[in-house]
């Protein structure tokens, strides 16, 4: 049950948020109109793009890293583009570890803050609408809880590796579970960097599309869907699917699995 001194937030209308997502992919589609040719050269001579970030050494693939790691504490820009740029800059095998180190690195960095600084630096760095939410599904979960959620593309594994680190469970192991738990969808990002410029320009107006109404449902039933999910996730993990003690948010996440 929701907390009453954390009310839901109010949605914007439909047509705004609408309105919202077309002026995001007008900002993405803007370099294309403007540096047209520089944009197309980056994919069509890629080998020259790849030379250049191999001429600055071990570097170019300790900066990606870095990225990744960051993106999951701070996340300045989303973790599969991160991924897609690794993909497209090193190839699948290379691009594949220099973004899974970072993440791991990452997921192990926020994991071990939360645990040391305790809640009030996880209140800094999320929400009060987000954490309320989860929280209600954090508490009491195991091992498996989590594994599963890392495992499940779409859910907001990276808050839900600072709230993981509140709980009694070992790090080493909820590093693990994270480690092998995110790889699949990392593996999906890295492998359409890799392979982008052997996608003809119809695929890539097909899979503009499709990321466009991704947008637009997940701005519209994103929460619901995390929700279902993870009370599906939770129910299958949980005998007689009881509800956690207390409001959410009153107490930190924590517990594990009987």
């Amino acid at each position: 049950m929701a907390n009453a001194s954390h009310p839901s937030p109010r949605l914007w209308p439909l047509w705004l948020r609408g309105l919202v997502i077309l002026l995001v992919i007008a900002l993405l589609a803007a370099p294309l109109a403007v540096w047209d040719e520089p944009v197309k050269a980056a994919f069509v001579h890629r080998e020259q793009v790849i030379a250049r970030v191999r001429a600055a050494g071990v570097w170019g693939p300790i900066a990606l890293m870095g990225l990744a790691a960051a993106q999951v504490i701070l996340a300045p820009i989303p973790g599969q583009v991160v991924n897609f740029v690794a993909g497209y800059l090193f190839g699948f095998w290379p691009g594949l570890l220099s973004s899974w180190l970072g993440l791991v690195i990452g997921s192990a960095v926020a994991m071990a803050l939360a645990r040391a600084a305790g809640r009030p630096l996880v209140t800094r760095l999320v929400s009060p609408a987000r954490l309320a939410r989860l929280d209600r599904w954090m508490v009491g979960r195991g091992l498996r809880f989590f594994f599963i959620v890392f495992l499940i593309p779409g859910l907001p594994d990276d808050t839900i590796c600072l709230l993981a680190g509140l709980t009694p469970l070992p790090l080493r192991a909820l590093i693990a579970a994270a480690a092998i738990g995110r790889l699949p969808g990392i593996i999906g990002t890295v492998w359409a960097g890799a392979y982008a410029r052997e996608l003809p320009w119809q695929g890539w107006v097909a899979l503009a599309g499709l990321i466009g109404i991704m947008l637009v449902l997940t701005w519209r039933y994103g929460e619901r869907v995390q929700d279902a999910i993870l009370s599906r996730t939770w129910a299958g993990h949980q005998p007689g699917c009881r509800l956690p003690k207390g409001e959410a948010g009153d107490e930190p996440s924590g517990g594990v699995d009987p």
